[in-house]
């Protein structure tokens, strides 16, 4: 990541990356990246769950504190239920969360961020395909509830978009929340070949469905106007994959070159700021 021109990681789920924060920094200061912040899948709904979830924040928020982070990306862990409508939600709210299971999940989600906050990071609640926020209505239904004060909005452009919105409209309606940025490209030919089939989530990934930057389909042009520049946090590229055992080690490296070169083309011509990826 270093030698591709980036200039910070996030860890990814807790254990992906060192979880002793002096190796972790010692390794981070060894390639010159900053440490962004995490991602922290939970189970917020179900009161009888709180506490587990609660110990898991805990302990990455401190490892997060310790390496100098800024974001704490927050997200539903979501279960076997939804991950069977992936990507093709029922409008119906059959498949989503009741009034109070969403009540219990917005207290939940307060207090994971006021714990955050009290360790000097802020919180970006993250939508994500498989789990209980996905669709653009699940996506208000959270900011709706939530403490404004406290939770913010990660705009994940290939979630958005897998999850039936509109990366830019969703910019635009939410853009006073936003705290976190994700930049992720998508297949559409891919994206609904797996909705018409009735292919999962990890079907999709494996098929495919993200792509390095300005090859897929998302309009970034129109996702960085949105942001427009009072937006100065971090901009993330990810690309989620499945490498086979063909791959050659050199192909995840040259789609994030690719990505980090459409970058340093679009942005100047997007937006009068320079972010940070």
């Amino acid at each position: 990541m270093a030698a591709c021109g980036y200039r910070g990681i996030e860890l990814g789920p807790l254990g992906y990356l060192a979880t002793e924060p002096d190796t972790l920094s010692r390794s981070l200061l060894r390639h010159d990246l900053e440490l962004v912040g995490a991602f922290c899948p939970l189970t917020l709904h179900d009161r009888a769950r709180r506490e587990a979830a609660l110990a898991v924040a805990d302990e990455l928020i401190e490892l997060l504190a310790a390496g100098g982070a800024t974001v704490l990306v927050l997200a539903d862990a979501g279960d076997e239920r939804r991950k069977v409508v992936a990507g093709r939600v029922p409008g119906d709210g059959s498949a989503g969360l009741t009034d109070a299971e969403w009540g219990i999940f917005a207290d939940g989600a307060n207090e994971v961020a006021r714990r955050a906050a009290a360790r000097g990071l802020a919180t970006s609640f993250h939508p994500h395909a498989a789990t209980y926020v996905e669709t653009p209505e699940e996506i208000a239904a959270v900011l709706g509830r939530t403490d404004p004060s406290l939770v913010g909005l990660c705009l994940d452009t290939g979630h958005v978009t897998y999850g039936g919105g509109d990366a830019v409209a969703v910019a635009r309606r939410h853009a006073a929340r936003i705290s976190h940025v994700h930049l992720k490209d998508v297949r559409r030919a891919v994206l609904d070949r797996t909705r018409a089939t009735g292919g999962s989530f990890a079907d999709a990934v494996a098929d495919g469905v993200f792509a390095p930057l300005g090859t897929g389909d998302v309009d970034f042009g129109g996702v960085f106007t949105a942001l427009g520049p009072l937006y100065e946090g971090w901009l993330v590229v990810e690309q989620d994959r499945v490498s086979a055992p063909t791959d050659a080690p050199t192909v995840a490296r040259d789609d994030a070159m690719r990505s980090r070169r459409y970058l340093d083309a679009a942005l100047p011509r997007a937006s009068k700021r320079t972010g940070r990826e």
